[in-house]
């Protein structure tokens, strides 16, 4: 009948537009033809219910952009596009675990993420690092440089542009929670310089938030401990990268060391990396300042240099002796992430006690200083072996500078190519550092080394490490401000003027 055929093809019509085919979902949802919730790696829509996602045919971020930026503000007050939606998406579910990987943080799981649903300046800069972190996570984590022509980095660019853009609209503001947001939009574009290799831009941004911090501290102002203790961290790594040190934030190196002395015995991990951070705040500095000082210059300044140093070993190995007790009596106790960070404080408290009894020019015994390298090298392959959770970027102390110290100070070449291969094994941020960057100035120190030895057994294996990573990383310093000051690679640099002279 007639009006039964209309009244059929009508209900297929309703049946047909209920579901709205998803253009860039993944395939299974374009295939059942419903709306895909586009989250990374896997949508929910097939996990949720058992099926296999097979994934997306398109990239995350947008391929096809033109370079002019939209006009500011769309996509912000909560309206987010699309593109926007599966950033914040990509990092709630792939970069902050990345971010807590070996420690958890009230800052990445709890108000970074909630600073996004209420700020759009904050939401627009996560964006801005999710397409940064993609971008280099597909490369391998190397130094590349920011590049316009990368959809991804003109995203980034986009997002970036946004949040600044809000942030200026509240400079007047006297809304309490302006001074957190900016912290936290500080930190974000920190990330983002240093995932793209921009260290002095990251260097801008990082004073600005010390500043802010400093100015916090004199007006009795309260701002999140997780938050200023990172901000901390990097303030302390920058020394290696840069010659950039500020002044503590909080209080003098004496005061940092006296705490730690009137602790006698930690009740959690927190109290224990906490008492780590402290002493670091100190050691860190102190060991980029004597890598980057000729022999001429240390023997001009012995004497102080080898007070604090004494001073520095002291708390450190006070707080090893402390935190041996705390691992033996605690550790099976601990959940597996609290045993991963315990772990890695350890070998960091040896790895720095190391590197601060040779960091002077003290004569010492090789045959036992390459027996604690060794020892510390087969800690950090027992550590990597077992971890089943590889993060990509962390802002706090992890593997990479005792790794580096074995790659590039160890009296026997052979465990240092050992430590190269570790680095390149795991690649990654570790706030400032970069472990394809140590790893390409591990190999040009280990360069210098077979020329000053005249060793040709292992050049091959040597030159087999030259990679474009190791290119790339040089280009990039290069064309850094300040980055030939580099601790590392003025260490390798002033090694390179001996070899010259012999």
């Amino acid at each position: 009948m007639p009006g039964e055929l209309i009244v059929r093809t009508k209900s297929r019509q309703r049946r047909r537009n209920t579901g709205k085919r998803s253009k860039t979902g993944c395939r299974t949802c374009r295939v059942r033809h419903i709306k895909c919730d586009e989250a990374p790696g896997s949508c929910r829509n097939c996990t949720s219910t058992g099926r296999a996602c097979d994934g997306y045919d398109l990239h995350r971020f947008p391929i096809k952009r033109a370079l002019c930026l939209p006009a500011l503000g769309t996509g912000a007050e909560g309206i987010m596009t699309s593109d926007e939606k599966r950033g914040f998406s990509y990092f709630q579910y792939r970069l902050v675990p990345d971010l807590v990987g070996f420690f958890d943080s009230w800052l990445w799981q709890k108000l970074v993420l909630q600073m996004c649903h209420s700020d759009p300046a904050v939401c627009h800069a996560v964006n801005m690092v999710s397409a940064i972190h993609q971008d280099a996570e597909e490369r391998g984590m190397r130094l590349a440089g920011e590049d316009l022509q990368n959809p991804k980095h003109r995203f980034a660019l986009e997002q970036a542009v946004r949040s600044f853009a809000h942030l200026q609209k509240r400079r007047a503001s006297l809304d309490p929670q302006l001074r957190e947001v900016v912290l936290v939009c500080c930190l974000l574009f920190v990330m983002a310089e240093l995932l793209l290799g921009e260290f002095a831009r990251a260097f801008v941004h990082l004073r600005s938030g010390t500043r802010i911090l400093e100015e916090s501290l004199r007006l009795g102002i309260p701002v999140d401990r997780c938050l200023s203790e990172t901000l901390r961290v990097l303030n302390s790594q920058s020394s290696h990268v840069g010659d950039f040190e500020s002044k503590s934030c909080f209080q003098s190196e004496e005061e940092d060391e006296r705490d730690i002395g009137l602790l006698e015995e930690f009740d959690n991990l927190k109290v224990a990396r906490q008492c780590f951070q402290r002493v670091m705040y100190s050691v860190v500095p102190f060991i980029a300042t004597v890598w980057r000082l000729p022999q001429r210059e240390i023997l001009a300044n012995y004497k102080p240099l080898w007070t604090k140093r004494m001073r520095l070993l002291s708390s450190v190995k006070h707080l090893a002796e402390r935190f041996e007790v705390f691992y033996q009596r605690k550790y099976a106790t601990l959940n597996a992430k609290e045993q991963i960070g315990a772990d890695i404080v350890r070998l960091q408290l040896v790895g720095k006690i190391i590197v601060l009894k040779t960091c002077l020019l003290d004569v010492y015994d090789h045959r036992l200083l390459t027996l604690e390298y060794s020892n510390l090298l087969l800690g950090y392959e027992k550590f990597m072996d077992k971890l089943s959770c590889r993060p990509t970027i962390t802002l706090d102390y992890g593997l990479s500078f005792g790794l580096f110290a074995v790659a590039s100070k160890c009296p026997d070449l052979g465990i240092r190519l050992r430590a190269v291969e570790a680095l390149r094994r795991l690649p990654h941020y570790e706030g400032m550092m970069n472990s394809n960057a140590g790893a390409g100035i591990a190999v040009e120190a280990i360069k210098l080394e077979l020329h000053k030895r005249q060793q040709d057994d292992l050049a091959e294996r040597v030159s087999s490490m030259d990679q474009d990573p190791d290119v790339s990383f040089w280009k990039i310093i290069r064309s850094t401000q300040n980055g030939t000051q580099w601790s590392a690679i003025r260490d390798v640099e002033l090694r390179l003027k001996e070899t010259r002279r012999l």
